[in-house]
């Protein structure tokens, strides 16, 4: 492979912090926080102080921590209470105990939190499993009221004792598997549900230590197994090899498995709750139904510090679209009114936009999970469905594979076309398409082998598609490859015509930019480090490998300006390369600035920090 030279970046100090071609400082300007929904919402009926009864609701957010919201159902006041360890932003799972403590694991801190109402308290009770449990994925409680705790990143399991205030971790329930859901069952042994490359169960019992592999073991994408507590308080197993019981460290076949645990979501008075706005990813409006038939709505009034931003671009009618993290929520920005707009939801997936093509006047949208793809024509007026004249409209997952669609790129052959990370537990990120004209999908699932097609450029002039993959396989998994390569893929023949990457080690080729002279630009990330290439698809070769300033280059982080330049983002700066020279000039520098990357619209370029959206005047 020629690697071509390796090039230094060019730095002068009138470049720093100076617009291009005014000489004139660069500013940060705050624009907003577009979204202020909450995430990992889970309600439970409870009591207060005074044994009053009452709703608890726990609630995620990326600006600040998680909290609990005490509501009173009579008056609808609410009280909120913020969790306090660093980084304990999501509740990812939480419990309502016999003794009507709430007990919370939160995400990423890898913390036990606890509300006693007697307290009056939101408790810090300590780490989980330091260095093991990271992200606590489900609590139950035995019949001494201990609480077993499973947590993904190790599968780690622990027991808290709130007699002792003292935390007995067992470690690993599983080797390879990564995510553990503990289920106690009727005879005092912990049921595992591992996931996500093989689901199956694994028992351990807390007498003896012992812990083992019970009943069938599937494997994702050819099987499917889940585990639940019947209303008889066995767990069983439901999968697509046969349903059976759990007991001790056998698995019984069973024809029926039993209905499962009732809902807990009623006051003592037989009232029952929901939110009335869970469809549209909002919550704010609790509803109240009473045993007679009666019903009502409570406002809730709780302040939501806001949601972090994870991608921005530029709609087809000038204006800047964006998406929120978990809840997906569109947002717009209009330059010209100084607007900003939260749309709501605009997918049946629940993650985030990972990316977005304009295409014929309208904005296509590809979203996290499931790499759903839906359509907003911006001209009509907003009404978000699955039907014909829906907008958005979702028109469903883009194949059975894919799940973080990081790349979209319309235009070839008239279609929209999808580079995507697979689902939990898989290996292998396809590329696939849609037709607008026709409702066609198609995908090609094994491109990449082992490792996923990552992001997509347009070599027009070669009537070719450009696809940069990353080792990574869905979440869940360890890499297979430990290679990144770049693929050019003839659209019309529906066949790969060249493969290569470069001479160091390439973890993803992370964002690509055609250039009008037929050139390939684009960034990578490795073990070894990171920088900015030029290929040449003229003779399928990497021409010249550039040193970045510094930080890490943003996945999708390079884009052409007014001016004919190509601007990119790193994790650290702003900076500016000149296509002819192929000098870097450094235009702005300032740790923890950039998060994600956004489009040039008019004399400014747009950027987010966290949940902040933010601009800069470049021309």
């Amino acid at each position: 492979m020629h690697r071509g030279a390796v090039l230094g970046w060019a730095l002068t100090a009138a470049a720093i912090c100076t617009s291009p071609g005014s000489g004139l400082e660069l500013q940060v300007r705050d624009i907003g926080v577009p979204v202020r929904s909450v995430n990992w919402v889970r309600l439970f009926a409870g009591h207060d102080k005074g044994g009053k009864p009452c709703v608890y609701a726990t609630m995620g957010q990326n600006a600040r921590n998680l909290f609990v919201l005490q509501i009173d159902p009579e008056s609808g006041e609410c009280r909120q209470f913020t969790a306090q360890p660093p980084r304990a932003q999501y509740p990812t799972a939480a419990l309502m105990s016999r003794d009507g403590r709430l007990y919370i694991g939160a995400a990423y801190a890898g913390h036990l939190l606890r509300f006693d109402p007697a307290k009056d308290t939101l408790e810090d009770l300590g780490p989980i499993h330091p260095g093991a449990a990271v992200f606590p994925c489900r609590l139950d409680e035995d019949e001494q009221g201990r609480i077993w705790i499973g947590s993904y990143g190790t599968a780690d399991l622990t027991c808290y004792d709130p007699a002792s205030g003292e935390f007995t971790r067992h470690g690993r329930m599983d080797e390879v598997d990564m995510y553990n859901y503990p289920f106690v069952n009727r005879d005092g042994t912990v049921a595992c549900l591992i996931r996500m490359t093989r689901p199956h169960v694994v028992v351990f019992d807390p007498e003896t230590g012992k812990k083992e592999t019970v009943g069938p073991v599937t494997v994702k994408g050819q099987g499917t197994l889940d585990a639940r507590r019947g209303q008889d308080g066995w767990v069983y197993i439901v999968s697509s090899e046969g349903n059976f019981r759990v007991e001790g460290f056998q698995a019984k076949p069973v024809e029926a498995v039993p209905p499962a645990s009732s809902s807990k979501q009623v006051l003592p008075d037989g009232t029952r709750f929901d939110f009335a706005d869970a469809s549209a990813l909002v919550y704010r409006r609790l509803r109240l139904k009473r045993p007679d038939g009666g019903a009502r709505v409570i406002d809730l009034a709780y302040d939501a510090a806001g949601n972090d931003i994870f991608y921005l671009h530029a709609g087809p009618d000038g204006r800047l679209y964006g998406s929120s993290v978990l809840p997906l929520h569109l947002f717009r920005y209009d330059p010209d009114k100084d607007e900003l707009v939260d749309l709501g939801r605009c997918s049946a997936a629940t993650g985030e936009a990972y990316s977005m093509a304009n295409f014929g006047g309208k904005l296509y949208i590809s979203s996290y999970g499931g790499a759903r793809l839906s359509v907003y024509d911006p001209s009509r007026p907003y009404r978000f469905g699955s039907g014909a004249e829906d907008n958005p409209r979702d028109l469903g997952r883009m194949d059975r594979v894919s799940c973080r669609p990081r790349s979209t790129l319309a235009g070839p052959l008239g279609r929209v076309w999808v580079a995507s990370l697979p689902d939990y537990g898989l290996w292998g990120g396809p590329l696939s398409w849609y037709d607008p004209r026709s409702g066609e999908k198609k995908a090609y699932y094994d491109i990449a082998g082992d490792g996923s097609c990552f992001t997509l450029a347009h070599l027009e002039k070669q009537g070719l598609l450009a696809v940069g993959t990353h080792i990574s396989g869905g979440s869940g998994t360890r890499p297979k490859v430990d290679q990144a390569v770049l693929f050019l893929w003839d659209y019309r023949a529906e066949e790969k015509v060249w493969e290569g990457t470069l001479d160091c080690p390439v973890t993803a080729f992370n964002a690509l930019l055609a250039a009008p002279d037929g050139r390939l630009f684009g960034t990578f990330s490795g073990r070894a480090g990171t920088g900015l290439f030029v290929f040449d698809p003229g003779k399928n070769e990497f021409v010249e490998q550039i040193e970045l300033p510094a930080g890490a280059p943003l996945s999708l982080g390079l884009q052409w300006g007014p001016d004919g330049k190509v601007y990119g983002f790193t994790s650290q700066c702003l900076y500016r390369l000149d296509p002819g020279t192929l000098q870097v000039e450094e235009l702005f520098r300032r740790g923890g600035t950039f998060h994600i990357p956004g489009p040039i619209l008019g004399p400014d370029i747009y950027f987010a920090t966290g949940h902040r959206l933010r601009a800069m005047r470049l021309f």
